[in-house]
């Protein structure tokens, strides 16, 4: 089971690009204000649940983007975000 919360680093502008997405502001609200400030952007603090609902509406909007820079710009952080997936999997593992 995938427990516990991971923090994940955000630019301000990758942290920009998802709060200024109307259907990823409000569908992922909570996901979006557990930030902390850090000198780079913000951290995000997610339970495993949480980070599969953000990367889902992030690559959703990825897919169905109007311009190619926002496709781009959500397809680079939806790419970023799975790359935590695993960290939950290998947080688990090492606690066995």
């Amino acid at each position: 089971m995938k427990t516990g919360k991971i923090s994940i680093a955000l630019t301000d502008y990758e942290y920009s690009v998802l709060k200024n997405n109307a259907l990823i502001s409000l569908c992922c609200k909570q996901q979006l204000t557990t930030t902390t400030n850090n000198k780079e952007g913000v951290k995000l603090s997610q339970t495993y649940n949480e980070l599969e609902d953000l990367i889902g509406f992030v690559a959703a909007e990825s897919n169905h983007a109007r311009t190619r820079r926002k496709q781009e710009d959500l397809g680079s952080i939806c790419d970023y975000l799975e790359s935590f997936e695993n960290q939950f999997s290998e947080t688990d593992e090492s606690k066995n």
